[in-house]
C-alpha cells in the first residue's frame, strides 16, 4: 500500500469515529516517518475499533433476543439473560443493556400477569386474549427493535414504563 493510500485510509477511519485525534495524529505522524505498518502500533486502534463493533453486535443481539418468544415460547427470556450473563464480563458496555432488557422482562412480564388477571375476571376472556396477545407481542417487537437499532448507534436506550430492578 503507498503512502497517500496509508494517509487516505486513516483520514476515512477518522472521520468514521474509529480513530480519535490523537490516534490519527500519532498514526499519520509515524507515517510521515517511514516507519512500516507492522513497526507501528496502528493495529491497536484497529483491534480497539472491532472489539467496540462487537459489543455493538452482542448489544444489538440481546434486544433482538426478545424477538424469540415469536418462535419459542420463554426463549426470549431465558436467551437474553444468558447473553447478558456470559458477555457483561468480555463486553463492559453490555452491562447496561442486560440490566435494561431484564428490568424489560420483569416489568412487562408484571403488567402481563395484570392484564391477563383483569381479562379473566372480567368475562371476556379468551374472545379478547388472543387478540389482545398479538397486539402486545407487536409493540414488545417494536421496542425490541428499536433498542436494537439505538444499541448498533452505540447507545442504551431505556425501554418506556420500566421499573428499575436493576441500575
Amino acid at each position: 500500500m503507498t503512502l497517500s493510500e496509508e494517509l487516505e485510509r486513516l483520514h476515512r477511519l477518522h472521520q468514521a469515529g474509529g480513530l480519535s485525534d490523537e490516534e490519527f495524529a500519532a498514526a499519520k505522524a509515524r507515517l510521515l516517518k517511514g516507519e512500516s505498518q507492522s513497526e507501528s502500533s496502528s493495529l491497536g486502534p484497529l483491534r480497539l475499533r472491532d472489539r467496540l463493533q462487537d459489543s455493538r453486535f452482542w448489544a444489538m443481539l440481546l434486544h433482538l433476543s426478545l424477538l424469540l418468544n415469536f418462535l419459542m415460547p420463554g426463549g426470549g427470556f431465558i436467551v437474553p439473560f444468558l447473553i447478558w450473563q456470559l458477555g457483561k464480563e468480555r463486553f463492559p458496555e453490555l452491562d447496561q443493556h442486560g440490566k435494561n432488557v431484564v428490568n424489560f422482562i420483569l416489568s412487562y412480564g408484571i403488567y402481563a400477569l395484570v392484564l391477563f388477571s383483569v381479562v379473566m375476571v372480567s368475562g371476556i376472556g379468551l374472545v379478547i386474549l388472543v387478540p389482545l396477545w398479538y397486539i402486545v407481542m407487536g409493540i414488545v417487537s417494536l421496542l425490541a427493535l428499536f433498542a436494537a437499532w439505538r444499541a448498533n448507534q452505540g447507545e442504551v436506550w431505556r425501554y418506556p414504563l420500566c421499573f428499575r430492578f436493576f441500575e
